[in-house]
């Protein structure tokens, strides 16, 4: 049943990344899933990994996310926008702007269960959950994720380093290592 739910839902994103006005219509689609989003969460958090991605084409890609509050993904960006529905927990996004040679820290956002924000091409973020609950959530990216070559960031020196999974689980933090998301 789970299962099921989830690939109906990812039927639907389908159909609204192939339409005229994509960003809007994905958009529409997952404000509208946030009446469901106990049956979403509840089937998400029944996955065995985190991260699923269920589809990717040219239009659009989509993942599960699941985010522990201990944990900080390095900061990375996704050279696309990215459509993202919390259902339960919050996601902090920790982000960054691009200096010369190193990233600045620009603020943090949390999406909590019930937002949906679109973050931009240009973005740049490290990703967790606040507080001591796990979040989970939907990413719509807005084009073929895994098929461009995107960038991880060095914590220390804002080097860039190749974006593999790999490399994103490596290089995540204990947030107990971390004084802050600078």
């Amino acid at each position: 049943m789970t299962q099921k739910v989830l690939e109906d839902f990812v039927a639907q994103i389908r159909e609204a990344a192939a339409s005229e006005d994509r960003k809007s219509a994905i958009r529409a689609l997952l404000q509208d899933s946030q009446s469901r989003k106990d049956l979403l969460a509840d089937a998400i958090a029944a996955l065995e990994e985190d991260e699923v991605m269920f589809f990717e084409d040219e239009t659009c890609s989509i993942w599960t996310c699941r985010y522990d509050p201990n944990v900080v993904f390095a900061p990375h960006e996704h050279g696309m926008g990215v459509q993202i529905a919390v259902y339960r927990g919050t996601e902090v996004e920790v982000l960054y702007k691009r200096e010369p040679n190193k990233l600045r820290h620009g603020g943090n956002k949390l999406v909590k269960a019930g937002d949906v924000v679109r973050l931009g091409p240009e973005a740049i973020h490290a990703i967790t959950a606040d507080d001591h609950e796990q979040s989970i959530a939907i990413h719509v990216y807005e084009g073929p994720l895994t098929q461009i070559e995107r960038a991880l960031f060095n914590w220390s020196t804002g080097e860039e380093v190749e974006f593999s999974m790999e490399n994103f689980y490596a290089m995540a933090r204990s947030k107990v290592d971390m004084d802050e998301f600078s």
